[in-house]
């Protein structure tokens, strides 16, 4: 579970930097959550609210945070 915790926090930081992908932050957390259920999570894992407000998607729905 951890390495797929830290793929999913990867996806976000990746794409958060891409311009395209990254404007929409709501989209951006429908498609991270989309990636998570490709890994066969049922439920999205939870980020570290820092690093939520570092990537600038503090309080965006979709997310959990720990």
């Amino acid at each position: 579970m951890d390495n797929k915790e830290r793929a999913y926090q990867a996806w976000l930081g990746y794409y958060n930097s891409n311009k395209k992908v990254g404007k929409d932050k709501r989209k951006l957390v429908e498609l991270a959550n989309e990636f998570s259920r490709s890994m066969g999570l049922d439920t999205p894992p939870a980020v570290a609210s820092l690093v939520l407000g570092k990537m600038g998607l503090k309080n965006v729905p979709g997310l959990r945070s720990k």
